[in-house]
């Protein structure tokens, strides 16, 4: 209860003059309530998280689902079939690459026995060549050999001609001049007049002699 007194002035003794006493009955204050306490006392959530409103679980949930299916459905009908197209076509690009590789693979291993092929028979090619140009050398060497040898034989033969002729001009020469020497000598210090013929079968013997 609460009293308001209002003084209105002065009054006469034994007078209750000017004073008003207004009475108010109050009553006490209820008790504070939590979010919970009041939307089961009064069916909603005010004042509190909507996530923590037990009761509106079951529309939110319904509401999920809807939009969980709707969200399923524009999936399926629009993001994975580009997905799918995009992977098709990435593993299309992929399998394309790795056949591009494959071949170019088979390619530079097919050029490469090729080349291997092609050194090889350049390499025998090359020895069967050389071998040859030995065997034509040798051939030619020992043919100009023979040549060389023949006509060394030649040379050493007129050589020996010519020196066996030389050899004969000068024995028939000196053999001449020994007569003439011969037959001047006898006649010089002996006094013989020897025939030429005579003398000249001296010097012959002599020289066979010897």
């Amino acid at each position: 209860m609460q009293q308001l007194q209002l003084d209105n002035g002065p009054s006469p003794a034994g007078a209750d003059g000017g004073r008003i006493i207004l009475a108010q009955e109050t009553q006490p204050e209820a008790p504070a309530t939590t979010a919970a306490e009041t939307h089961e006392s009064t069916g909603s959530c005010e004042g509190g998280m909507p996530q923590l409103c037990f009761p509106d679980f079951p529309p939110q949930l319904i509401w999920l689902v809807i939009i969980f299916v709707l969200l399923m459905i524009l999936t399926s009908k629009l993001a994975m079939p580009r997905i799918a197209s995009v992977l098709e076509q990435r593993d299309a690009r992929i399998k394309g690459d790795l056949d591009r590789a494959e071949r170019v693979k088979n390619e530079a291993d097919a050029a490469l026995a090729a080349y291997q092929k092609a050194m090889a028979d350049a390499r025998n090619k090359a020895q069967s060549e050389l071998r040859q140009v030995q065997a034509e050398i040798v051939a030619e060497t020992a043919k100009r050999e023979v040549a060389f040898a023949q006509q060394l034989a030649q040379r050493t033969k007129t050589a020996e001609d010519g020196i066996t002729q030389a050899k004969t001009r000068a024995l028939t020469e000196l053999r001449s001049v020994g007569a003439d020497v011969t037959s001047n000598v006898l006649a010089k210090v002996a006094g013989l007049n020897v025939p030429p013929g005579q003398a000249q079968a001296a010097v012959d013997a002599a020289m066979t002699e010897r």
